[in-house]
């Protein structure tokens, strides 16, 4: 049994195939993944608990937004000034509620945003609170046209 070392996380194939497993449906139960992986069900299930305390952070329903309703999304860069701190800055957009990703980069503009919006006065809404955060001087705005693809999974290292 081959164990990976990942950021001091043993993981070893076992762990690998019951994560691969969730990712595509979190819906299964202990004992449909204790079938498809050949082991026992108790096996599977203490498994499960040690990676929900280091690994798993939550089960969520991916909902289709566009058949909710949800017209735009949009992608926003952000420069800041060193009129208010960066973790202020951080803190503000972490609390918008339409903003759904949100990191810190590289480059002239070192916040990069994505958020779904119903509509466009929904979008110029949000842009218009993004533009007046302190701290921020200029935002660079993107509206997504199409969704080419969008996979929340990830590829669970060797």
């Amino acid at each position: 049994m081959t164990i990976s070392k990942v950021n001091n996380i043993d993981i070893d194939e076992f762990d690998k195939q019951i994560l691969d497993l969730l990712q595509n449906d979190a819906k299964l139960t202990i004992a449909s993944i204790a079938e498809k992986i050949d082991k026992s069900p108790t096996a599977v299930r203490a498994r499960i608990q040690k990676l929900e305390k280091v690994l798993i952070k939550k089960y969520v329903a991916l909902i289709d937004c566009r058949q909710l309703g949800y017209r735009e999304m949009v992608m926003a860069s952000l420069r800041v000034n060193s009129s208010e701190p960066l973790d202020k800055v951080k803190d503000k957009i972490e609390g918008m509620e339409t903003v759904k990703y949100a990191y810190v980069i590289t480059g002239d503009y070192p916040i990069f945003i994505m958020a779904k919006c119903l509509n466009h006065n929904d979008s110029m809404s949000l842009i218009e609170k993004l533009r007046n955060l302190p701290g921020v001087e200029e935002v660079k705005t993107q509206i997504v046209l199409d969704r080419i693809k969008e996979d929340p999974s990830i590829i669970i290292p060797e």
